[in-house]
């Protein structure tokens, strides 16, 4: 059986969002939050996780949780644009389990931060 790796998603890949087609057939474990240390911003028609700088509030996001294996995760990495666009690294959870997600990679100088949750 192929190794699994629990993902959290916060953006365009939820449920009724417009590429959830992409992981829809994964298994969905439940909704999250992660611990408040990050934020989102607008990256246009969709949002990028950051880690909230020092000296700044950061937020609990809300999102989801899946599993997925290596070879969904490689697929969802190309769709990310890894590393270019976004990094996959570990994120921690608000009930201190971790998960991984898609960190957003370029610069956010200027971009609007968009709260604690994506909504399409």
């Amino acid at each position: 059986m192929p190794a699994t790796v629990t993902l959290f998603v916060y953006g365009t890949l939820k449920r009724g969002c417009r590429n959830h087609g992409t992981i829809r057939e994964a298994e969905f474990v439940g909704e999250a939050a992660t611990e408040s240390a990050y934020m989102l911003v607008n990256c246009g028609s969709y949002p990028g996780l950051v880690r909230a700088p020092n000296g700044q509030a950061g937020s609990s996001i809300r999102g989801e949780l899946y599993r997925v294996n290596e070879r969904w995760l490689a697929a969802l990495d190309r769709f990310e644009n890894v590393p270019v666009e976004y990094v996959r690294k570990t994120i921690r959870l608000s009930n201190g389990n971790e998960a991984e997600t898609y960190f957003y990679a370029l610069p956010v100088a200027g971009l609007e931060v968009c709260g604690e949750e994506w909504i399409e």
